[in-house]
């Protein structure tokens, strides 16, 4: 499967209130894309559970979405993007306006710990 189902994107884009989760702009208002946490280059049955996909504002080259491609060790630290051994439902996310969350793969989320700085993951 290339593309999330209908209503996994429907799921998503609920539990993000429609808004950009790095930033938080309305995607009302600007153009945004459904970014996969653990990314699509590493192909695995989850790859497009609510869990892994997060909406972020612009496409891969602009925008929030462009700068997570840009900017991966920030990306890492903030949980945006997650490493091929990892599960996503299991990394904390940094969410703008609601901190720190788990994500859960039926589309809601919980909060959690900020991560501990021995983890190398220490960011507000």
């Amino acid at each position: 499967m290339s593309q999330p189902s209908d209503q996994v994107k429907r799921m998503v884009d609920r539990r993000d209130g429609w808004r950009c989760a790095r930033c938080g702009a309305s995607l009302e208002s600007v153009p945004g894309s459904r970014h996969h946490r653990r990314p699509r280059s590493h192909a695995w049955a989850g790859l497009h559970l609510a869990s892994n996909l997060i909406l972020l504002c612009g496409s891969g080259t602009t925008g929030c979405h462009g700068w997570v491609h840009a900017n991966p060790a920030q990306a890492y630290e903030r949980g945006l993007l997650v490493h091929s051994w990892q599960y996503p439902r299991d990394q904390p996310l940094h969410i703008s306006g609601r901190g720190w969350v788990l994500l859960d793969d039926e589309g809601g989320w919980t909060p959690a710990q900020t991560p501990n700085d021995t983890e190398g993951n220490n960011h507000e």
